[in-house]
């Protein structure tokens, strides 16, 4: 029997001050027969006691343990201490290379707990503390056995605890909800259920990025970072079109009811390790073995997950040192990759492995060489053309917007520690260069979502070369108009709505080519092959439609076609009004996808820094 207790804080709710004081908790249970209590995570300084007697210490939120107790009633308290003493009494050595900005105490690198919570510009607290991640009273029940999963040619293996193995021949496989059906298969020992696996290969066909592959076929990634809450948001993801959610490591690593879901929704998961810009101290053997036990642990816990496909070393690691002005021959930049990926290898999790996001620039901090971070066209303010300029392979994260909850909400803007502005400016930008004074709150709530869209299709057509984008996030931590694509309470905002066409498995989208005119494209992820017919129509002013085309259209499985307006309508019309003879001859171009039970629509209108 498995038993969640249920904790009463006994102490106030945190507030600012929250690493400075301690907390308690209590909880209640029962126990038929002797057994075990499973800790799944406290923060971050902490014991536990059972009636009244302290058994079991940590001082990483990322720690797992097992507590025997014997048959009867107990009392579980758990007692934060105040993770600021932890760190007055901290070493000051070695000495810090660099200086993070992410948060204000430097002193936490040497402490395992989350930064969300803790970093002033977008998420300044409180913090996570006490039991983030339940405890468990189990009895007459079996340890969870250890299941692993992988594919052979076309058959599927399961290996439970390293002992027991099992083949299964032609097994049907697990995918991306984008790109098929994400099958799983229970897995029964001695007529009990332990576990749920899915067969799948995944591979890096980029030698000098991500271009993520997924049983044989290329799979475009679109994503969004991952902030902890309710794992509604997951289903909320793949309504929007998204493939893939990322753990960043300025969180915690997730529960297991995290990646059993988007194991059955078929959400891929990149997976950062708990490091963020920090300057580590890797030189302290005991800081040295407490994160490699830390590594150890996840990695085995994420064995039976077919949707854990990318492994993550850290996040902006190596860019804050760079930015720092440390030089590479420090050795920075492969330190830490160096020890964590053996570990991650050995576990025998199926995954590519990533050193740190962003990594394998020269610098570090270019777009057009291995995993970028790209905000050009958003917080640096660059116009459209720069995404194709950038030629980015791969961006871990990209797109942070000031986001416009519905209705509107004051407040949650985020900010860059230390800027002078704030990403309402970066929105007030793209709102005055498409709309100028002519901008109603309507266009305000939408237009971030219309600059990703075009993003996202200048990303998506295959002769980019771009493996995919992951958006600056999915879900607002706080109330208001945060970077999430969702509100802090997991509905979809205006810019997302506007965003998912161009997400979806099968979609339409038009990309300006300047004196080329304007290409329709249609992708089509599904397994199947589709055909329809593409329809399209140069808007009048009203947006009312004129002149039009259609062609009967057929798209490969997995496929992908374009076509150029002025070649279906049949005529030269200055599509994208590039030669300016003139007023323009109309105000937009409506493109129309149509097959059995889909309709997809893309529109482009001539945008007025055209008219300047």
């Amino acid at each position: 029997m498995r038993t969640v207790l249920q904790f009463e804080r006994l102490t106030p709710e945190p507030g600012p001050d929250a690493d400075a004081i301690a907390h308690e908790f209590v909880a209640h249970c029962t126990a038929d027969e002797a057994g075990v209590l499973e800790v799944g995570g406290i923060a971050t300084v902490w014991d536990l006691l059972v009636d009244g007697a302290v058994v079991a210490s940590g001082r990483s939120m990322f720690e797992r343990h097992v507590v025997d107790v014997e048959a009867g009633d107990h009392e579980v308290r758990i007692v934060v201490h105040p993770l600021t003493d932890l760190l007055d009494a901290l070493p000051s050595r070695p000495r810090q290379r660099w200086r993070t900005m992410l948060v204000e105490d430097a002193r936490l690198r040497w402490v395992r707990t989350q930064l969300l919570g803790r970093a002033p510009g977008f998420s300044p607290g409180p913090p996570v503390v006490g039991p983030y991640r339940p405890v468990t009273l189990v009895t007459g029940a079996r340890p969870r056995p250890l299941v692993r999963a992988w594919l052979e040619d076309t058959t599927g293996a399961v290996e439970v605890d390293g002992k027991r193995r099992l083949e299964l021949p032609d097994v049907e496989l697990w995918w991306p909800h984008t790109h098929g059906t994400p099958k799983l298969h229970d897995v029964v020992v001695d007529g009990e259920v332990v576990g749920r696996v899915g067969f799948r290969t995944v591979e890096n066909r980029s030698e000098h990025s991500l271009d993520l592959w997924v049983n044989g076929v290329r799979v475009f990634c679109r994503g969004a970072v991952w902030t902890p809450g309710d794992l509604a948001a997951l289903d909320e993801a793949v309504a929007l079109g998204l493939n893939l959610v990322r753990v960043p490591g300025i969180a915690a690593y997730e529960s297991d009811a995290f990646h059993e879901r988007c194991d059955e929704l078929g959400l891929l998961v990149w997976q950062d390790l708990m490091f963020a810009t920090l300057d580590y101290p890797l030189a302290d053997d005991e800081f040295v073995a407490t994160i490699a036990d830390e590594v150890r642990d996840q990695t085995r816990r994420l064995l039976s997950h077919p949707s854990t496909v990318v492994v993550c070393g850290s996040a902006e690691h190596e860019q804050q040192a760079a930015m720092f002005g440390v030089s590479p021959e420090t050795g920075y930049a492969g330190e830490l990759a160096a020890l964590l990926r053996p570990l991650v290898e050995e576990s025998g999790l199926d995954a590519v492995w990533v050193d740190s996001s962003p990594s394998g620039g020269d610098p570090v901090t270019r777009v057009d060489q291995g995993i970028a971070q790209y905000f050009g066209v958003g917080a640096y303010l660059r116009d459209l053309p720069d995404v194709r300029h950038s030629r980015v392979g791969f961006a871990a994260e990209c797109l942070a917007f000031s986001n416009l909850t519905d209705p509107l909400v004051r407040g949650g803007v985020p900010r860059d520690n230390g800027a002078e502005w704030d990403f309402a400016d970066v929105r007030a930008h793209y709102l005055w260069r498409r709309y100028e004074g002519d901008a109603t709150q309507a266009d305000a709530q939408r237009v971030t979502g219309e600059v990703m869209a075009e993003v996202f299709g200048e990303w998506r057509r295959p002769e980019s070369g771009c493996g995919g984008g992951i958006v600056l996030w999915l879900r607002d931590v706080v109330p208001g108009a945060g970077w999430g694509l969702l509100d802090h309470e997991g509905r979809p905002k205006p810019a997302a709505r506007v965003l998912a066409p161009v997400l979806q498995p099968i979609a339409v989208w038009i990309v300006d080519e300047g004196l080329n005119g304007l290409d329709v494209h249609v992708a089509n992820d599904r397994p199947e092959p589709v055909a329809g017919t593409l329809e399209v129509a140069l808007l009048r002013e009203d947006g009312s439609p004129g002149e039009s085309a259609s062609a009967e259209l057929s798209v490969p499985a997995h496929g992908h076609c374009s076509a150029g307006v002025e070649a279906l309508l049949g005529r030269f019309a200055d599509a994208s009004f590039a030669y300016r003879f003139g007023p323009p001859p109309h105000s937009g171009v409506r493109a129309v996808f149509t097959v059995v039970g889909t309709t997809r629509e893309a529109v482009w209108r001539v945008p007025l820094t055209s008219l300047e």
